[in-house]
């Protein structure tokens, strides 16, 4: 594995790792003590973020569910009243309460932590909200998607990268008699350059992937545990994965509009009649915070359209005005959308 860079952690990801860590201080999990108090010397700000999350785990019992339940029409409308559809901003709470809520958020539907931790030891990572471009050492290009990690493994005779999380776009260098093949690792399965430029989207830290030929074509092994099931995508394939994978089932292949697969390197995102559920899912991986649908029936609504990966707020406030929902913000923290 190649040294680690010096990856830079923002504040959020600092405060998510340290209320990860309590978290599992305080609620019950196996004993991580080595771990914790590694991450804790490496810094005092680390410190002074695991003192503010244990801080607020221990004020938890204090928070007024009831008022964190009740919108109110947003700070630059005083005296009026909301109009439907409105994005609303929910009270102004101490500090202390409004990072409760993010800990109230992380035990209810889960933090990104985790991911946090993984991607701070990669050898290359990328923050959230934004893309990272790095050069290989044989000249190969791979453009990081938010919030994404990968390893690198170079030797005489391996060129060999592990997408640990998130999103990758990969323009390889060709292979010849003295530069051996370009693989990447992602879960339990491996995808070989034959070409030259492909991505692989690992949504979380989980096994489930999906792999697209954007040129020429690459060699795809879902499980490497049964070598002999590979097959050969050409561009504007894709092939969706997982670990819930029927064994001796075999993935399906599907053509895919390689302008809308790929517009995440260009900063837009693009859906065509996709549902609310997945959108909100995709975008959280560019907010400030996690975006979710508080009704199952909005949740399957269809939702089109092409937005900016930097104007995520502008994209939640014209889904929302056009689905006629509500949108609510605890700003930093979490965005709902309601009926």
């Amino acid at each position: 594995m190649a040294q680690r860079s010096n990856n830079t952690i923002t504040p959020r990801e600092q405060d998510q790792t340290a209320a990860t860590w309590v978290i599992h201080d305080h609620g019950g999990a196996a004993p991580r003590t080595d771990a914790r108090d590694t991450w804790l010397a490496q810094s005092t700000s680390n410190q002074a973020a695991y003192d503010q999350a244990e801080r607020v785990w221990n004020e938890l019992a204090d928070i007024d569910v009831e008022n964190l339940r009740q919108p109110s029409v947003a700070a630059n409308d005083p005296g009026t009243d909301a109009p439907p559809h409105a994005k609303r901003h929910w009270p102004r709470l101490s500090t202390a309460c409004a990072v409760a809520a993010v800990t109230l958020i992380a035990i209810l539907g889960g933090i990104s932590g985790k991911d946090v931790l993984i991607r701070s030891f990669a050898d290359y990572s990328s923050p959230t909200g934004e893309l990272r471009q790095i050069t290989l050492k044989d000249g190969s290009q791979v453009l990081l998607d938010s919030a994404s990690a990968i390893d690198v493994n170079f030797t005489k005779d391996a060129r060999e990268v592990t997408l640990v999380s998130g999103r990758a776009s990969f323009d390889v260098a060709p292979a010849s008699d003295t530069v051996p093949p370009f693989v990447v690792h992602a879960s339990n399965s491996t995808t070989r350059a034959l070409g030259t430029r492909f991505d692989i989207y690992r949504p979380g830290t989980d096994d489930t992937l999906t792999v697209t030929a954007i040129e020429h074509q690459i060699e795809v092994t879902p499980d490497t545990t049964s070598p002999d099931a590979r097959f050969v995508l050409s561009p504007g394939q894709q092939m969706s994965f997982g670990t819930k994978q029927p064994t001796g089932d075999t993935p399906p292949i599907h053509e895919v509009n390689l302008a809308a697969s790929t517009s995440w390197q260009n900063g837009f995102l693009i859906f065509d009649h996709a549902k609310l559920s997945d959108v909100t899912a995709t975008l959280s991986r560019y907010a400030t915070g996690p975006i979710y649908v508080a009704d199952s029936d909005l949740a399957k609504r269809e939702v089109s359209g092409m937005f900016r990966i930097d104007k995520i707020d502008q994209a939640v406030d014209f889904i929302s005005t056009g689905l006629g929902a509500n949108s609510y913000s605890i700003p930093h923290v979490a965005t709902f959308l309601t009926k």
